[in-house]
């Protein structure tokens, strides 16, 4: 399962204060693992074309550089999810009961 981006970000929302967000946990982990799959394919692609641009293979050298930085741009954005939800953890967990 392959989520793009953008729309990983469209389906995670806000739980529902009335209850029916049950089932919740296994859609957000289905989310998170295909932004995880899309973070390692957007590397993997980057990496061949670099690759096949040293050994010759490819010429356009332009499409090489927006790989590398649509590999780089996608891991700054998960790097930065990742810092929201650490914050939102820990902010949780100071909370008083």
């Amino acid at each position: 399962m392959q989520v793009s981006l953008s729309r990983a970000i469209d389906l995670v929302k806000p739980l529902d204060p009335t209850g029916g967000g049950a089932g919740g946990g296994a859609e957000f982990q289905a989310v998170l693992g295909g932004v995880l799959d899309n973070i390692k394919t957007t590397a993997n692609e980057s990496s061949q074309q670099v690759t096949a641009w040293m050994n010759g293979e490819q010429t356009d050298i332009h499409q090489v550089a927006m790989s590398i930085q649509k590999a780089g741009l996608t891991f700054e954005v998960a790097m930065e999810v990742r810092n929201k939800m650490m914050q939102a953890y820990q902010e949780v967990m100071r909370m008083q009961i």
